[in-house]
């Protein structure tokens, strides 16, 4: 049963122009961002490296994201847009299996796709970079690169689920496109305003932790490790996700 519902999606997602033009629009992103680093990369001169994994790949975390967001909202609400929300919940009474498969569906696809786009960026940087450059990035060898090729997939994947979390709360596209890219781009640095405990409840805020993982950097005041902000981040999003859930199995289709 659940193996037809995820047949059912799959073929909804594939039949849908948006997808397909998110899915050009990531990876246009996220390459044309790594040749033209590729390109204006300086000569390695006395053996000091000048093309790195985190350049490369700065653009698929920072704006490529945010297209994936907006297609894994679109997975959920353009079904109420359209009215057709009824149709699948009658044809699949378990409504649980249906957010199930709109998640495993297109969070293993934005996983791979950010992993296919990071390793075709560094190839094509280093194809394009001068050959002092280039001769001193392995990717394959690099530490910073292998980090990128776990840890984005891994956000990306992450990224999905909350974002449909909160399209199954909301139910509404442009509202939570809206929220989310708000919130993705700096909607927690307001608290930093607040007097005396901004600062603390920053550091605790769910795309805080995430930009700590994908970034490598440690958080002040934390009593966990940039891994540690990966796992923060998957409770945040879990828990976003299992409230949609429990909104949209007791609410009317």
């Amino acid at each position: 049963m659940f193996l037809n519902t995820l047949a059912a999606e799959f073929t909804k997602l594939r039949t849908t122009a948006s997808f397909w033009w998110t899915t050009v629009l990531f990876v246009a992103l996220g390459l044309g961002w790594a040749a033209m680093t590729g390109l204006t990369t300086l000569e390695a001169d006395g053996g000091f490296p000048t093309l790195w994994a985190a350049t490369i790949s700065t653009t698929v975390f920072i704006i490529g994201f945010p297209v994936l967001m907006i297609q894994a909202i679109m997975l959920v609400t353009t079904e109420y847009r359209y009215h057709l929300q009824s149709s699948s919940y009658l044809a699949t009474p378990r409504r649980w299996t249906v957010a199930l498969a709109k998640l495993l569906l297109y969070a293993a696809f934005a996983a791979v796709l950010t992993f296919l786009v990071v390793i075709a960026g560094f190839y094509l940087a280093k194809a394009l970079a001068p050959d002092s450059a280039a001769d001193l990035f392995h990717p394959l060898d690099d530490p910073g690169a292998h980090h990128i090729m776990w840890v984005y997939p891994a956000a990306a994947a992450m990224t999905v689920m909350i974002s449909q979390g909160v399209a199954l709360l909301l139910r509404q596209t442009a509202g939570t496109v809206a929220l989310m890219l708000i919130w993705f781009m700096g909607l927690e640095q307001i608290f930093r305003l607040v007097p005396k405990i901004g600062a603390d409840i920053v550091r605790f805020l769910p795309f805080e932790n995430l930009g700590a993982f994908v970034n490598e950097t440690q958080l002040d005041g934390v009593a966990w490790n940039t891994y540690g902000s990966g796992a923060y981040f998957l409770v945040w999003a879990l828990v976003a996700w299992v409230a949609g859930v429990i909104v949209l199995q007791r609410r009317d289709a």
